[in-house]
Order: C-alpha cells, then structure tokens, then sequence
C-alpha cells in the first residue's frame, strides 16, 4: 500500500511552489524539469529499512484505543521497507518499458532462509504480542460450510484505487501517486479476475467495486465495513470476504521494489496475506481460526506455486475481518509490479482457493 493522503498533499503543494522560473536557453528549463521530477520522487521514508511493509493499517499499533469506534486513517507510519537482511536474492525485473522501470528492483521474499519463524512452508511475521505456534494452526481442523447455491463470496477494496506500475500495455492517467480511479488499471481489475474464476468454479461470487478511498483516503476501512455489512445483510449466506490490495515499496529517493516470482515460465507478482487479531483493543474473539484459515491457504499456494507468497503478516488490527469466518486480506504484489504480473498471480491465487472452497461446500 501507498502513502496516506495527507502526504501526497505536501508533496503535491510543495512541487507547486517550486516552479522554476523561465530562463533562457534550452539547458536550465532541462535541469530545472530534471530537478522537479527528482524531488517529486522523494517521499518522507528512510533510505535504510528496519522491515519490509506489510499491509497498510493507517495507524501505528500503539495509537489504537480499546474503545475506538472509528478509527483515524492519516497517521501512515508503517509503509517502511527492508531491502537488507529480509530480502532473499533479487529476480530481474521482467519487461523493461518506459518511465519508471529504471528505478524498480525486483525482490523475492519467502522466508525459508531462517529470516521468519514458521513451520513447514509457512513463514509469518508477528508484529502483535501474542505467542503463535504455527504448527498448531497448521493442524487444525478448518472448515467453513457454505451453499454453492447462494453467494458465498464476497470480494471488496478497501483501498481500491491502488495501481501498478504503468507499461506499453497497461497505461493510465494517475489520480494520485501510483494510484487511479479507473478500474480497469487498479487493484478492481485483480478483484474482477478473482471474480470470474471462483464463479466459473461454482462459487457464487460477489465483488464490490466500490472505491472506498475515493474521494478521501482517510477512513476507507470504516466505509470499506458499510459496503461489506450491507452486502451481507443483502446475502446472508456469504461466509468469506477477501479485501484485494497492493502493497509498496518506495525509498525516499523515489526507488520501488517489486516482489516476484517465477511460476510456470512466468513473471508473476508475490502475494501476502494479512492476519488480522484483536491486539489493537477492537473485538475479535476468533482471530486464531482466521489465522488457521491463512496458513492453510498460503500452504496449499506454496505447494502448487512455491515462491509466490510471501510471509504471512500478523498484525494488531483486524481490518475488517471479524465480519466473517472467512474473511481475509491479500496484498497482490507491490506499486512496482505490472498489473499483469497482479493478474497473473490473483487468478492462481483464485484457482487454488477456489478448490480448497469447494471441499468445505455442504
């Protein structure tokens, strides 16, 4: 995920106060251009990272109140990133086209060189004070009984007008720094193609392609939860919710990293789940069975896909999670990957939870 609103603002007034004035010749207009694209790079992250970003909570853990309601969205501070001693080996990045793809580095983060506790295939990252013993997890009984008969699924965008790095195939109009309010370019567009294929696999699918972030990031997860409540009182029988996001990477010299993997001759981007609990003081009383829920699918996905997940991400808040069973949030890739890289890993991604639904169906 991207920076809060409140920062592309500063960074928006700052550049227009910065014109360069007219001077003649050819040279200072090219420098004087050179140097605003250089400083519309810059973002308030550090050059050096302590932890590769997880999803974006708006809100650092130490700021929730067990009695908050509705929660502030414009205090981003956890959109840092690691590109040391967290980040296995780099995989070229894949179709180099115009603009910006000089300045992305493809990375892969898996966490079997010892990086992330875990067990088996399955790596996470705790960022909450509970005690997780994954194999524990791994072992437990999931199942979430549903009618392929009524809408079990539902599909929505917190943060929907997230998008991906522009290329010769994939080109739009920016709203705001690596984002866009059509959907045919943001993070709706992976959401549909997850769509399509759990409804050809018999699971009745529902996506809502609200941009909950549009026109104010500032409190998308409590409009995200309006969308989500109101399609389930309109369908009861939906027991899974997936939150589709992208995640970024940017240091503050404007450089992205993109997470890939290589699956079946293929550049796809990594994907991340993100766990939810009840360490920010909200109510989640069965965020462990979410997690359990997690584990299962992102063991599944290193089977068939190995490379394609990263670690899962345990977090304080719950993001919406304590609606259903199976709720869940995923991060397809980062702002550097293509959103054919996005849509390459979302449909195997959807392929693969479609079939472990499809045993839990009544």
């Amino acid at each position: 995920m991207a920076l809060g609103h409140r920062n592309y603002k500063k960074i928006r007034s700052r550049n227009r106060r910065k014109k360069p004035r007219r001077k003649k010749g050819m040279w200072p207009l090219v420098l004087a251009a050179a140097g605003l694209w250089a400083f519309a790079q810059e973002s308030p992250w550090p050059a050096s990272f302590p932890s590769l970003s997880p999803a974006q909570n708006n809100l650092p853990v130490e700021d929730y109140s067990p009695s908050a309601t509705l929660l502030p969205e414009d205090e981003a501070e956890d959109e840092t990133v690691s590109a040391g001693e967290e980040v296995s080996e780099a995989v070229l990045p894949q179709g180099q086209t115009r603009q910006s793809q000089a300045n992305i580095a493809a990375i892969q983060i898996q966490g079997d060189d010892g990086s992330y506790p875990g067990a088996g295939t399955v790596y996470y990252k705790n960022e909450t004070d509970y005690q997780i013993n994954m194999e524990n997890l791994l072992n437990q009984n999931v199942s979430i009984p549903f009618s392929l008969d009524e809408p079990a699924v539902l599909i929505v965008h917190t943060h929907g007008s997230e998008a991906y790095t522009p290329d010769a195939a994939n080109w739009y109009t920016p709203t705001d720094t690596d984002r866009t309010t059509d959907t045919n370019y943001n993070v709706v567009r992976v959401g549909a193609e997850m769509e399509k294929i759990l409804n050809e696999k018999g699971i009745k699918t529902i996506h809502a392609t609200v941009l909950c972030d549009s026109p104010s990031y500032n409190g998308a997860y409590n409009r995200a939860l309006e969308v989500i409540q109101q399609a389930i009182s309109e369908n009861p029988s939906i027991k899974f919710v997936i939150d589709v996001h992208r995640d970024a990477m940017i240091t503050s010299s404007g450089k992205k990293y993109k997470t890939v993997a290589q699956i079946g001759g293929r550049q796809a981007a990594q994907l991340m789940l993100v766990a939810g609990t009840d360490g920010g003081g909200l109510t989640f009383d069965d965020w462990p069975d979410h997690l359990a829920l997690a584990a299962k699918i992102q063991q599944q996905m290193n089977a068939l896909y190995p490379g394609i997940m990263r670690p899962i991400n345990v977090r304080a808040a719950r993001f919406n999670q304590h609606v259903t069973p199976g709720s869940m949030l995923l991060e397809v890739g980062t702002s550097g990957n293509s959103l054919d890289e996005a849509l390459y890993s979302a449909s195997l991604f959807a392929d693969a939870l479609g079939d472990m639904l499809l045993d839990m169906a009544e």
